[in-house]
């Protein structure tokens, strides 16, 4: 008598792992869009918008106080051509909150995606540390509000030699030319003269490629009084495909007193019109300190997600070896 084996059918469940791996999928894809995994220091603007771009502070002694010089920089990044705009700024004392001074300043029309500028001075009296805060207004509705600090440091003696920092480096361009192949560029390097008044000092500052190709442009600064901060100003015209490395040096009565760069080449195809670029300035031969090492914005989760996907493939790969093995058992019992 021969004994005919019968084999049912099994149907063939998805594995819950599938679930698990797009529920993983759809999580990250939420989180990128969300822009979690955006890098933090980016500026990030959902909408286009008319904002504060930068607030630039300078000060001249006057007296036992000073006189601020405040330029705020104002971004339309919509398509269409702002209303009226104006600015409040305020100079407020950071130890009684009182306000100190206080001025308005109209900006006009900003044409669509572009910047624009303008300054305002105020006196304040007295040495201390200070918040300068800029407010601005269309058509008298607050649009956004920004703000720098200040300090006032008592008036220096006559008699103290001139303590000469460079500070940091501003760089717009401000037009593209030779069918946008060049462009205009502005460099604005902020000096702050820590001790007494100098003589009479030059700004030269040079655009580098390589080490037989430089640009040198220079900028007669003056005497500079004790506590001051300012800014030079030189016009480039630079060729956009290339990456630049500057580096700024102030002369006193022709002898260099100081010489600062910045830490990175510049790449100026990067940078678009009109937006204002602000980087440190690193003097020579500093030791630069290395920074701190952090896990690059965006990959923390991705990491995390791809760690779960192997487990979970490793996991299933396992137990599709158990199912295998304790199956083949199974006919193996049934044929005997």
């Amino acid at each position: 008598m021969v004994s005919m084996g019968f084999r049912a059918p099994i149907k063939s469940k998805k594995s819950p792992l599938l679930f698990f791996i797009g529920f993983l999928i759809s999580i990250s894809l939420v989180l990128s869009s969300s822009g979690c995994f955006e890098n933090p220091g980016g500026v990030f603007r959902e909408y286009e918008e008319i904002f504060i771009q930068d607030v630039d502070v300078m000060s001249t002694p006057q007296g036992e106080g000073a006189l601020l010089t405040v330029t705020p920089y104002i971004r339309n990044d919509q398509n269409t051509d702002s209303s009226m705009l104006s600015v409040k700024v305020k100079i407020i004392d950071q130890e009684t909150r009182l306000i100190v001074a206080e001025k308005d300043l109209d900006m006009g029309y900003i044409k669509a995606r572009s910047l624009a500028y303008n300054s305002v001075s105020l006196g304040v009296a007295d040495p201390g540390d200070y918040e300068v805060e800029v407010q601005l207004f269309k058509e008298g509705q607050l649009l956004d509000s920004g703000g720098s600090f200040v300090t006032i440091k008592a008036e220096t003696f006559a008699d103290q030699p001139a303590d000469i920092l460079l500070t940091d480096m501003n760089l717009v361009i401000t037009q593209f030319t030779d069918r946008d192949a060049k462009a205009v560029v502005d460099i604005s390097p902020g000096v702050y003269n820590q001790g007494g008044d100098s003589k009479a000092l030059t700004m030269v500052i040079t655009a580098r490629t390589d080490p037989y190709t430089a640009y040198t442009e220079s900028d007669e600064l003056g005497i500079v009084k004790g506590s001051s901060r300012l800014r030079g100003h030189v016009r480039f015209v630079l060729l956009r495909r290339d990456e630049y490395t500057f580096s700024v040096t102030v002369e006193e009565n022709g002898r260099e007193i100081v010489t600062s760069e910045v830490l990175e080449p510049i790449k100026m195809d990067q940078i678009e019109r009109q937006v204002t670029k602000n980087y440190p300035l690193m003097e020579e031969d500093m030791p630069v300190e290395a920074p701190e090492k952090e896990d690059t914005p965006g990959f923390g989760g991705a990491i995390v997600f791809a760690a779960l996907l192997l487990t979970a493939c490793i996991m299933h790969r396992k137990g599709l070896k158990s199912k295998r093995s304790g199956n083949e058992g199974l006919y193996d019992w049934r044929r005997r």
